[in-house]
């Protein structure tokens, strides 16, 4: 078969079409991996802005190189350091850990977390109504990003969008437990949120969307754990499925496929998933429970598959010939319609020779 553009590769795969080889999906975070990949020295770390476009550069040449599809493009922090934001969140910078977290909340309580999201809800809702009163304008700012992005990548599929209903946001900013309490003691300023970030995210859908640019948007919801939901299939059902079948329809109205993530073990909602309108599942997280092949046996070709080589074991701690191996026994086992990729992105955990395994795998051998 003749080699093929990533693009074509990507929406045969999404179509269960024959590929000349499975493509890769991930989201690429660590530095052995970008110097390598980029054939180029990572500097050394600082904020100022000559620096951070030199980390850009080799991180997009990276993915270029690695992936056929990504959802995200960039080194991440810079440098280790506390941030605080309008709401009086401090979040903290890890350039190691490659992530923010949040250090400190403006507020201990059930009344100070509900006083916080009344303030959010407000600005949400100016957000939607400015998007609604200026689309054109809002376009452009956005594809222009976009298409920043996909100038430094190449040719590689980058995601056109990344929406949920807001569940992972309101969760990581209250906290479990003081979320757990708001919504058991007023569960419909809960609902007004999910409610208010979904449609701004609808909005936002129909302001920008041009299939044209990438055939895929992720849409997402981190809704599980190991061996377990993180709440209720009666909560999802009421607060979070029918939203994101919301989202999910709004961009099948301008042609594009849906990826959905979330981490943990899905089993118990794949229905609800798929009768949200889901077409693709990410990242099918094998150590949380999950796996390809009974997901396949079990759903066909209703979605496709993206993800399944564990990273918190697999990559991180064992040699390359047990890389290998899984990798060759998840392609078969997926069948078409497979990105390979990790379990949810290649970070500085994971060994290099690993990553290098996975690729060898995909373009030296045949399946």
């Amino acid at each position: 078969m003749a080699k093929m553009t990533k693009r074509e590769r990507c929406e045969r795969t999404m179509n269960f079409q024959e590929t000349d080889r499975v493509p890769i999906y991930d989201l690429l975070r660590c530095d052995a991996a970008f110097e390598y990949f980029s054939g180029e020295k990572l500097p050394d770390l600082s904020k100022d802005p000559e620096t951070e476009e030199k980390l850009l550069k080799i991180a997009a040449k990276a993915v270029n190189k690695l992936l056929d599809m990504t959802r995200s493009v960039g080194f991440g922090p810079t440098v280790e350091q506390d941030i605080e934001d309008e709401y009086g969140f401090v979040h903290h910078a890890s350039p190691s850990e490659k992530t923010w977290w949040i250090k400190k909340k403006p507020f201990s309580d059930e009344k100070g977390a509900i006083e916080f999201l009344k303030k959010w809800i407000v600005n949400i809702k100016k957000d939607r109504e400015a998007i609604e009163q200026n689309p054109v304008d809002y376009r452009k700012e956005y594809h222009d990003s976009f298409l920043k992005t996909q100038a430094l990548i190449g040719d590689t599929v980058n995601l056109f969008a990344q929406h949920g209903v807001g569940i992972d946001d309101i969760r990581v900013r209250l906290g479990f437990e003081i979320f757990s309490y708001v919504y058991a003691d007023d569960p419909g300023i809960v609902s007004e949120f999910l409610e208010e970030y979904t449609r701004r995210n609808i909005v936002i859908c129909h302001a920008v969307a041009d299939v044209s640019l990438s055939p895929c948007v992720l849409t997402y919801g981190d809704i599980a754990c190991k061996q377990k939901l993180l709440h209720s299939p009666e909560f999802l059902r009421k607060e979070f499925f029918p939203r994101l079948k919301r989202i999910n329809d709004a961009w099948h109205e301008h042609g594009f496929k849906c990826l959905f993530h979330s981490d943990g073990y899905l089993m118990d909602v794949m229905d609800d998933l798929i009768e949200a309108g889901i077409d693709g599942l990410n990242p099918i997280e094998t150590v949380a429970g999950m796996s390809i092949k009974e997901i396949r046996e079990k759903y066909g070709n209703k979605i496709f598959l993206a993800g399944g080589i564990d990273m918190s074991q697999l990559l991180a701690f064992g040699d390359t010939e047990q890389v290998k191996e899984h990798c060759r026994k998840t392609i078969k086992e997926a069948g078409p319609g497979y990105f390979i990729g990790s379990t949810t992105e290649l970070d500085n955990s994971t060994k290099l020779e690993n990553i290098i395994a996975l690729y060898e795998v995909v373009h030296n051998e045949k399946f």
